[in-house]
């Protein structure tokens, strides 16, 4: 109980710290705002006057967006980013004299965060349906929706390790604070994850590789299930490869965590 205690008093802490920056959560929000009205806007256009567009009507496709920009909130918001920056500069040193598991402290700065995202992401997306209407696409199913929410919980942990391991690669790469390999990879991984468009509307050879990589199972699949596009044999054989992509990243992340320590040298020191 007590080894929970302190993983909770560090989500709280991590809570109220989304406080104290305020502008700089502000113009998060702002930003990730913007971003989808011009994605929306976007699709509202073009699916205009038409019945389909790559297969999706146009409140499907509407939906889409508009769910994406939650599960974005949920899944890619993440605070494990400054753990490259501690790197670089030497103050992981601080942690590893501590009783504390790095991996799970990180986990539980992530958790408040992505918290603190839904709540805002879910207000956003209520206002901008009460204020333009968009012709969106409820579902109704229970079971869809349950399994919507369990892979939306899944990718989250996904997303965290694969974070995890970008961070992780500060220990070989830490000029810039680790920044240049994780901008690079995230600004790829936005479009991979299916955050502006839903990776089945490419070509069927770029549309069969984007599927099988585990940046598919951020947005992607979970938005599949929520608009009963995939039928149950492909939901469960998503959540196999769900659960074997973060088996698989998490044994890979830790591999790389005990090799990055034992050429850590506390540069920044």
């Amino acid at each position: 109980m007590i080894f929970f205690k302190k993983y909770i008093q560090i989500a709280k802490t991590s809570w109220a710290n989304g406080f104290v920056y305020r502008l700089n959560f502000v113009m998060w929000r702002i930003r990730n705002v913007i971003q989808l009205l011009t994605i929306y806007f976007l699709w509202f256009a073009v699916s205009s006057n038409q019945d389909k567009i790559f297969s999706y009507t146009q409140a499907s496709i509407l939906t889409y967006v508009l769910g994406s920009s939650i599960i974005r909130a949920m899944v890619l918001s993440s605070r494990s980013i400054d753990a490259q920056g501690e790197i670089a500069s030497g103050d992981l040193s601080n942690h590893l004299v501590k009783p504390i598991n790095y991996f799970i402290y990180w986990a539980s700065r992530d958790m408040s965060d992505k918290l603190l995202n839904i709540l805002f992401a879910i207000f956003e997306i209520t206002l901008l349906i009460v204020v333009i209407r968009p012709p969106i696409q409820f579902q109704t199913n229970l079971a869809l929706i349950a399994l919507f929410a369990g892979s939306v919980v899944l990718a989250a942990i996904l997303f965290f390790i694969f974070s995890f391991i970008i961070s992780m690669t500060t220990f070989w790469y830490y000029e810039y604070n680790g920044w240049a390999q994780r901008y690079l990879s995230f600004v790829i991984l936005e479009a991979l994850a299916g955050g502006l468009f839903p990776l089945d509307i490419l070509p069927p050879t770029f549309a069969k590789i984007a599927i099988v990589l585990p940046t598919a199972y951020f947005i992607y699949f979970p938005m599949q299930i929520y608009l009963g596009r995939i039928n149950p044999t492909q939901i469960v054989v998503g959540y196999a490869v769900m659960l074997f992509w973060i088996v698989a990243l998490y044994y890979f992340g830790q591999m790389l965590w005990k090799k990055g320590l034992k050429v850590y040298g506390a540069y920044g020191r």
